[in-house]
């Protein structure tokens, strides 16, 4: 017993050196991994973008519109959150205005929600969906479907298209935005701004359809009592062209940019949606980027080429059922 400690604390002697030689590597390799992360960290924090937003300032944004969590809503850093009027998109998980003022009661800082509303497609899990009007499911609309229903989208189940500048899909819009506002949303987030694409051959004026609708939206809810409310649009960044519409905007959202899941976008075609959006950031108009990478390198490389473009971005799953934070742009 004597001998095995002798022998032990003999070979400890002889290796104490080495032993301090792989101890410093360790910590010269964990230290440098670490000064590497802050670095890139700083590249991209330093110089992060910054917009104001009914008095109050922006850095950074989430988007969450499937199976929300309103405490995680409200233990959250993020300035502004885009989420869904409702829960899990139905009637009966609706947004009530205490649930909106308990998602945006988060310290002394005030949070900005957006609600979602999609004024291009009709969603067959909505509040004015009729069964009756798909009752076949086959994606065409029934003999009973109102004038204004499409088909289906064949990318998005249960979505279906709409003929958006008729009076009938309007009145279920306006309904739709008084369910918004009366839940004291800070602002509304319409989708499929770009459906005017699926009927400009036979609809050569499709795109001032679209248009007439935003702006016709846009001064309805901001002179609702008073209210203001914020008014950001999803894609159709070919609009920005237009400045009656971008004087009825504050802000827009493009998904896709950079990177289309975990492929790099097309260069022409990145460029000329930058283009487009500078426009929006000319007009101090807020905009916001939603990719969907998996790669950390590839969500790295978003946060940059966002903070590099004077762009807010954030990355996320394409589902939107989670709220994420990443080491590189975390919510301050």
């Amino acid at each position: 017993m004597v001998q095995s400690k002798f022998k032990f604390f003999n070979w400890r002697k002889k290796n104490q050196s080495k032993l301090k030689i792989i101890f410093l590597i360790i910590i010269i390799i964990i230290g440098t991994s670490i000064g590497i992360l802050l670095i890139l960290y700083y590249l991209i924090n330093y110089k992060r973008p910054e917009f104001e937003l009914a008095d109050e300032k922006i850095d950074d944004f989430a988007y969450w519109i499937d199976e929300i969590d309103k405490k995680q809503i409200k233990d959250s850093k993020y300035d502004l959150i885009i989420i869904d009027y409702s829960a899990d998109g139905s009637e009966d998980e609706e947004f009530s205005e205490d649930d909106v003022q308990y998602m945006k009661s988060s310290g002394d800082k005030k949070k900005l929600l957006l609600s979602y509303i999609s004024i291009g497609e009709a969603e067959d899990y909505r509040f004015y969906w009729e069964d009756s009007w798909d009752n076949d499911e086959d994606g065409e609309p029934d003999s009973g479907a109102p004038a204004w229903l499409d088909e289906e989208n064949p990318d998005w189940g249960g979505n279906y298209k709409v003929k958006y500048w008729m009076q009938g899909w309007q009145d279920i819009i306006y309904d739709y935005l008084d369910r918004i506002i009366d839940a004291e949303f800070d602002g509304i987030y319409m989708d499929l701004i770009d459906a005017y694409e699926y009927y400009e051959d036979d609809f050569p004026n499709s795109d001032w359809l679209m248009i007439d609708l935003v702006r016709n939206i846009s001064d309805y809810i901001k002179s609702y009592q008073g209210k203001d409310l914020l008014v950001f649009v999803q894609n159709g960044e070919n609009l920005l062209k237009n400045s009656i519409y971008l004087d009825h905007i504050d802000g827009i959202g493009r998904e896709d940019l950079f990177y289309d899941d975990d492929d790099i976008t097309e260069e022409d075609d990145r460029e000329d949606c930058i283009k487009n959006l500078n426009k929006a950031l000319k007009e101090d108009k807020t905009v916001l980027i939603i990719d969907y990478p998996t790669n950390w390198i590839y969500i790295y490389d978003f946060y940059q080429n966002c903070v590099n473009n004077g762009f807010l971005g954030y990355a996320t799953n394409r589902e939107l059922d989670s709220l994420y934070e990443h080491w590189c742009f975390p919510a301050t």
